[in-house]
Protein backbone atom coordinates (compact mmCIF):
# COMPACT_ATOMS: atom_id res chain seq x y z
CA UNK A 1 0.00 0.00 0.00
CA UNK A 2 1.86 3.13 -0.98
CA UNK A 3 0.77 5.90 1.39
CA UNK A 4 1.10 9.46 -0.33
CA UNK A 5 2.60 12.38 0.46
CA UNK A 6 0.99 15.22 -0.86
CA UNK A 7 -2.42 15.31 0.52
CA UNK A 8 -4.11 17.16 2.45
CA UNK A 9 -4.62 16.14 6.30
CA UNK A 10 -5.77 17.13 9.68
CA UNK A 11 -3.44 16.61 12.90
CA UNK A 12 -4.27 13.41 13.55
CA UNK A 13 -4.73 12.56 10.26
CA UNK A 14 -0.85 13.23 9.87
CA UNK A 15 -0.35 11.29 12.80
CA UNK A 16 -2.38 8.52 11.22
CA UNK A 17 -0.32 8.83 7.94
CA UNK A 18 2.91 8.18 9.76
CA UNK A 19 1.90 4.97 11.12
CA UNK A 20 0.57 3.56 8.03
CA UNK A 21 3.45 4.41 6.29
CA UNK A 22 5.93 2.35 8.44
CA UNK A 23 3.06 -0.69 8.50
CA UNK A 24 3.64 -0.65 4.79
CA UNK A 25 7.38 -0.05 4.77
CA UNK A 26 7.99 -2.03 8.15
CA UNK A 27 10.94 -4.38 6.76
CA UNK A 28 12.34 -2.18 4.36
CA UNK A 29 12.54 0.40 7.39
CA UNK A 30 12.96 -1.69 9.86
CA UNK A 31 16.34 -3.11 7.67
CA UNK A 32 17.29 0.31 6.95
CA UNK A 33 17.62 1.18 10.78
CA UNK A 34 19.60 -1.38 11.64
CA UNK A 35 21.93 -0.69 8.26
CA UNK A 36 22.03 3.05 9.59
CA UNK A 37 21.31 3.54 13.10
CA UNK A 38 22.93 -0.14 15.16
CA UNK A 39 26.66 0.86 14.05
CA UNK A 40 25.65 4.64 16.10
CA UNK A 41 23.76 2.79 19.01
CA UNK A 42 27.21 0.54 19.47
CA UNK A 43 29.29 3.76 19.67
CA UNK A 44 27.01 5.73 21.93
CA UNK A 45 27.00 2.87 24.33
CA UNK A 46 30.78 2.48 24.31
CA UNK A 47 30.95 6.14 24.93
CA UNK A 48 28.23 5.42 27.67
CA UNK A 49 30.23 2.46 29.53
CA UNK A 50 33.81 3.22 28.59
CA UNK A 51 33.50 6.00 31.60
CA UNK A 52 32.11 2.89 33.94
CA UNK A 53 34.62 2.35 36.89
CA UNK A 54 33.73 -1.47 36.88
CA UNK A 55 36.00 -1.99 40.34
CA UNK A 56 33.40 0.24 41.94
CA UNK A 57 29.97 -2.00 41.10
CA UNK A 58 29.36 -3.91 44.41
CA UNK A 59 31.35 -1.73 46.99
CA UNK A 60 29.24 0.72 48.29
CA UNK A 61 29.22 2.86 44.93
CA UNK A 62 27.30 6.29 45.64
CA UNK A 63 23.50 6.16 44.20
CA UNK A 64 22.67 6.13 40.20
CA UNK A 65 26.89 6.08 39.63
CA UNK A 66 26.44 5.07 36.31
CA UNK A 67 24.07 7.90 34.75
CA UNK A 68 26.10 10.35 36.81
CA UNK A 69 29.42 9.04 34.89
CA UNK A 70 27.42 9.38 31.36
CA UNK A 71 26.74 13.18 32.46
CA UNK A 72 30.75 13.51 33.55
CA UNK A 73 31.34 12.19 30.54
CA UNK A 74 29.38 14.58 28.65
CA UNK A 75 30.81 17.56 30.19
CA UNK A 76 34.51 15.89 30.01
CA UNK A 77 34.37 15.16 26.19
CA UNK A 78 31.11 17.45 24.50
CA UNK A 79 32.90 17.15 21.30
CA UNK A 80 32.22 13.62 20.85
CA UNK A 81 28.51 13.77 22.08
CA UNK A 82 28.07 16.48 19.78
CA UNK A 83 29.63 14.64 16.74
CA UNK A 84 27.47 11.70 17.55
CA UNK A 85 24.41 13.84 17.98
CA UNK A 86 25.18 15.36 14.48
CA UNK A 87 25.65 12.02 13.00
CA UNK A 88 22.71 10.66 14.44
CA UNK A 89 20.84 13.59 12.95
CA UNK A 90 22.06 12.74 9.73
CA UNK A 91 21.62 9.33 9.30
CA UNK A 92 17.78 10.02 10.55
CA UNK A 93 17.96 12.71 7.50
CA UNK A 94 19.01 9.69 5.32
CA UNK A 95 16.80 6.96 6.00
CA UNK A 96 13.56 9.34 6.04
CA UNK A 97 13.71 11.41 2.62
CA UNK A 98 15.40 8.34 0.99
CA UNK A 99 12.34 6.15 1.92
CA UNK A 100 10.16 9.53 1.48
CA UNK A 101 11.43 10.07 -2.42
CA UNK A 102 11.20 6.15 -3.18
CA UNK A 103 8.08 5.98 -2.19
CA UNK A 104 6.99 8.95 -4.44
CA UNK A 105 8.88 7.50 -7.25
CA UNK A 106 7.65 3.74 -7.20
CA UNK A 107 3.88 3.65 -8.18
CA UNK A 108 4.33 0.15 -5.57
CA UNK A 109 5.94 1.87 -2.99
CA UNK A 110 9.04 0.81 -1.16
CA UNK A 111 8.16 -2.26 0.77
CA UNK A 112 9.30 -4.90 -1.95
CA UNK A 113 12.81 -2.66 -2.18
CA UNK A 114 15.88 -4.13 -1.26
CA UNK A 115 18.30 -1.68 0.34
CA UNK A 116 21.08 -2.46 -2.74
CA UNK A 117 18.29 -1.31 -4.76
CA UNK A 118 17.97 1.53 -2.19
CA UNK A 119 21.80 2.19 -1.64
CA UNK A 120 21.82 5.26 -4.49
CA UNK A 121 18.83 7.21 -2.68
CA UNK A 122 20.70 7.03 0.56
CA UNK A 123 24.45 8.20 -0.97
CA UNK A 124 22.24 11.27 -2.98
CA UNK A 125 20.25 11.96 0.22
CA UNK A 126 23.58 12.12 2.42
CA UNK A 127 24.84 14.18 -0.31
CA UNK A 128 22.02 17.01 -0.29
CA UNK A 129 21.85 16.85 3.71
CA UNK A 130 24.71 16.46 5.44
CA UNK A 131 25.17 20.50 5.90
CA UNK A 132 21.84 20.35 6.87
CA UNK A 133 22.37 18.13 9.85
CA UNK A 134 24.74 21.08 10.88
CA UNK A 135 21.88 23.52 11.20
CA UNK A 136 20.33 21.13 13.16
CA UNK A 137 22.92 20.92 16.17
CA UNK A 138 23.26 24.27 15.85
CA UNK A 139 19.88 25.21 16.63
CA UNK A 140 19.97 22.75 19.83
CA UNK A 141 23.20 24.29 20.96
CA UNK A 142 21.34 27.82 21.28
CA UNK A 143 18.53 26.22 22.92
CA UNK A 144 21.06 25.71 25.90
CA UNK A 145 21.73 29.44 25.93
CA UNK A 146 19.76 31.44 27.89
CA UNK A 147 17.65 34.09 26.71
CA UNK A 148 17.70 32.64 23.77
CA UNK A 149 16.14 29.23 24.35
CA UNK A 150 12.60 29.84 24.71
CA UNK A 151 12.76 32.06 21.13
CA UNK A 152 14.64 29.03 19.19
CA UNK A 153 12.21 26.84 20.82
CA UNK A 154 9.53 28.80 19.44
CA UNK A 155 11.01 28.81 15.75
CA UNK A 156 12.23 25.27 16.11
CA UNK A 157 8.75 24.20 15.66
CA UNK A 158 8.25 25.10 11.98
CA UNK A 159 11.44 24.75 11.13
CA UNK A 160 10.85 21.15 11.46
CA UNK A 161 9.63 21.36 7.91
CA UNK A 162 12.99 22.64 6.64
CA UNK A 163 14.90 19.07 5.99
CA UNK A 164 11.56 17.99 3.80
CA UNK A 165 11.96 21.43 1.63
CA UNK A 166 15.25 20.87 1.36
CA UNK A 167 15.61 17.55 0.50
CA UNK A 168 12.77 16.99 -1.28
CA UNK A 169 12.19 20.60 -3.14
CA UNK A 170 15.85 21.03 -3.19
CA UNK A 171 15.61 24.86 -2.14
CA UNK A 172 18.81 25.94 -0.74
CA UNK A 173 18.82 26.12 3.46
CA UNK A 174 18.25 30.00 3.30
CA UNK A 175 14.98 29.95 1.06
CA UNK A 176 13.68 26.33 3.02
CA UNK A 177 14.12 27.66 6.31
CA UNK A 178 11.91 31.01 5.08
CA UNK A 179 9.87 28.65 3.31
CA UNK A 180 9.03 26.66 6.48
CA UNK A 181 8.51 29.18 8.65
CA UNK A 182 5.67 30.81 6.31
CA UNK A 183 4.41 27.54 6.13
CA UNK A 184 4.70 26.33 9.73
CA UNK A 185 3.14 28.90 11.84
CA UNK A 186 -0.15 28.59 10.66
CA UNK A 187 0.00 25.13 11.65
CA UNK A 188 2.33 25.87 14.68
CA UNK A 189 0.13 24.10 17.50
CA UNK A 190 -0.73 21.51 15.44
CA UNK A 191 2.65 20.04 14.81
CA UNK A 192 4.26 21.29 18.17
CA UNK A 193 1.64 18.78 19.40
CA UNK A 194 2.38 15.91 17.19
CA UNK A 195 5.80 16.32 18.00
CA UNK A 196 5.60 16.74 21.39
CA UNK A 197 3.29 13.25 21.32
CA UNK A 198 5.63 10.96 19.13
CA UNK A 199 8.81 12.42 21.29
CA UNK A 200 7.20 11.39 24.82
CA UNK A 201 6.73 7.77 23.03
CA UNK A 202 10.53 7.50 22.11
CA UNK A 203 10.86 8.92 25.75
CA UNK A 204 9.11 6.18 26.88
CA UNK A 205 10.87 3.50 24.47
CA UNK A 206 14.08 4.40 25.70
CA UNK A 207 13.50 4.35 29.60
CA UNK A 208 11.36 0.96 28.86
CA UNK A 209 14.56 -0.57 27.52
CA UNK A 210 17.21 0.86 29.94
CA UNK A 211 15.46 -0.26 32.75
CA UNK A 212 17.31 -3.56 32.76
CA UNK A 213 20.04 -1.54 32.82
CA UNK A 214 19.35 0.36 35.94
CA UNK A 215 18.10 -2.91 37.91
CA UNK A 216 20.96 -4.38 37.19
CA UNK A 217 22.79 -1.79 38.62
CA UNK A 218 20.69 -1.26 41.57
CA UNK A 219 21.15 -5.13 42.35
CA UNK A 220 24.89 -4.49 42.27
CA UNK A 221 25.05 -1.30 44.42
CA UNK A 222 23.16 -3.31 46.96
CA UNK A 223 25.87 -5.68 47.16
CA UNK A 224 29.21 -6.15 49.24
CA UNK A 225 32.70 -6.60 47.73
CA UNK A 226 33.26 -10.19 49.09
CA UNK A 227 29.85 -10.91 47.63
CA UNK A 228 30.90 -9.52 43.40
CA UNK A 229 33.08 -12.03 41.53
CA UNK A 230 34.70 -10.52 38.57
CA UNK A 231 32.38 -12.34 36.04
CA UNK A 232 29.28 -10.73 37.64
CA UNK A 233 30.75 -7.43 36.84
CA UNK A 234 31.35 -8.66 33.40
CA UNK A 235 27.96 -9.96 33.01
CA UNK A 236 26.48 -6.99 34.47
CA UNK A 237 28.28 -4.40 31.77
CA UNK A 238 27.93 -6.63 29.08
CA UNK A 239 23.90 -7.22 29.57
CA UNK A 240 23.66 -3.49 30.59
CA UNK A 241 25.66 -2.68 27.38
CA UNK A 242 23.35 -4.63 25.30
CA UNK A 243 20.24 -3.20 26.67
CA UNK A 244 22.03 0.31 25.98
CA UNK A 245 21.85 -0.51 22.65
CA UNK A 246 18.62 -1.52 22.61
CA UNK A 247 17.55 1.78 23.84
CA UNK A 248 19.32 3.64 21.65
CA UNK A 249 17.86 2.19 19.22
CA UNK A 250 14.82 2.74 20.23
CA UNK A 251 15.41 6.50 20.70
CA UNK A 252 16.46 6.93 17.03
CA UNK A 253 13.96 4.32 15.52
CA UNK A 254 11.24 7.18 17.47
CA UNK A 255 13.14 10.06 16.21
CA UNK A 256 13.08 9.10 12.49
CA UNK A 257 9.10 9.05 13.10
CA UNK A 258 9.34 12.07 14.97
CA UNK A 259 11.09 13.19 11.35
CA UNK A 260 8.50 11.51 9.14
CA UNK A 261 5.38 12.85 10.59
CA UNK A 262 7.30 16.50 10.16
CA UNK A 263 7.08 15.52 6.21
CA UNK A 264 3.58 14.90 6.45
CA UNK A 265 2.62 18.03 7.61
CA UNK A 266 4.89 19.44 4.51
CA UNK A 267 3.18 17.25 2.43
CA UNK A 268 0.00 18.66 3.90
CA UNK A 269 0.51 22.26 3.83
CA UNK A 270 2.32 22.26 0.78
CA UNK A 271 -0.67 20.45 -1.33
CA UNK A 272 -3.33 22.94 0.46
CA UNK A 273 -0.69 26.03 -0.49
CA UNK A 274 0.54 25.18 -3.75
CA UNK A 275 -1.46 22.02 -5.18
CA UNK A 276 1.98 20.04 -5.31
CA UNK A 277 0.47 16.66 -6.43
CA UNK A 278 -1.48 18.16 -9.06
CA UNK A 279 1.59 19.92 -10.40
CA UNK A 280 3.69 16.57 -10.19
CA UNK A 281 0.80 15.13 -11.95
CA UNK A 282 1.49 17.66 -14.53
CA UNK A 283 4.75 17.14 -14.95
CA UNK A 284 4.85 13.73 -15.53
CA UNK A 285 1.77 14.14 -18.31
CA UNK A 286 4.38 16.20 -19.67
CA UNK A 287 7.61 14.03 -19.34
CA UNK A 288 5.34 10.84 -20.78
CA UNK A 289 4.29 13.57 -23.72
Amino acid sequence: MKISLYKERKMTECLEATFDFLRANRRVWFRSALLLFLPLCVVNSFLLFSSYDMDRIGMNASPHFWMDNFFDRMDDYPLSFMVMTYVVVWMVFVQVFSLLLANEDSADGVEGMSLKELRPRFISTAKCSWYLSLVFVALLILMMVPGLNILVAVCMVPLALLPALHIIERLNVANAASKALSLGFPIWFKLAFNIVLVSLLGLYVFVALFLPTLFLQWMMESLSTSQVHELERLFVIATGFVFTILAFFGLYVVSSMVVLLCAFHYGSSSEEKDASSLEGEVADFGNEG
